[in-house]
């Protein structure tokens, strides 16, 4: 018994390796090389966020509101081994104290960057889907607004290294769109 499985051994052994390497396309026969592992090189556009900033901003609820204004501190890591890049938020909105959470990462299968969010004002995770253009780091998604869908879509722009900008659009019906949130990052 010992000798089968010491045999079984020696193959997998011998095999196991090169499967990674190689993989049959399915119905065609044909062989090709498997995506890589490990960070994309899209996370590259991103890693200039990495440190401690101060953030500026101002929000309102609707299009017709007075702009309040708020502060807070961001945190940007690259996490699991450089595949994403993390956001820890806390300020203070509409007097009150504010945490959240985002992740950032781009989806070599879709092309997309997808991002993450979560706080704890709203208790949820919002999902959004986007492109990095021109200098633009453009998400869009659905929320919930009191039970209603809502439409956001946030943008990081004017990127350098020492200040980048920020700001949340929002729409009821996908096509008329208001800046409901707006602000600048400055590198600490």
């Amino acid at each position: 018994m010992k000798s089968v499985f010491n045999i079984i051994m020696i193959v997998l052994a011998a095999t196991v390796p090169a499967l990674p390497v190689l993989a049959q396309h399915e119905g065609h026969g044909e062989t090709q090389e498997m995506h890589a592992f490990g960070p994309p090189a899209e996370m590259k556009q991103v890693a200039g966020f990495v440190g401690s900033w101060k953030y500026q901003g101002e929000m309102r609820m609707d299009p017709n509101a007075e702009w309040t204004k708020h502060d807070a501190a961001a945190v940007f890591t690259l996490v699991c081994g450089g595949a994403a890049l993390q956001m820890d938020f806390t300020g203070n909105m509409m007097g009150m104290e504010m945490k959240g959470l985002s992740l950032t990462g781009f989806d070599r299968e879709t092309g997309k960057w997808q991002g993450i969010w979560t706080d704890n004002f709203a208790g949820r995770m919002s999902y959004y889907e986007g492109d990095f253009m021109d200098g633009r780091l453009v998400h869009s998604g659905k929320d919930l607004m009191q039970g209603m869908t809502m439409f956001t879509r946030t943008t990081y722009y004017d990127i350098t290294d020492k200040t980048m900008n920020w700001m949340m659009e929002n729409s009821m019906d996908g096509q008329t769109w208001f800046v409901s949130m707006r602000g600048t990052y400055t590198r600490q």
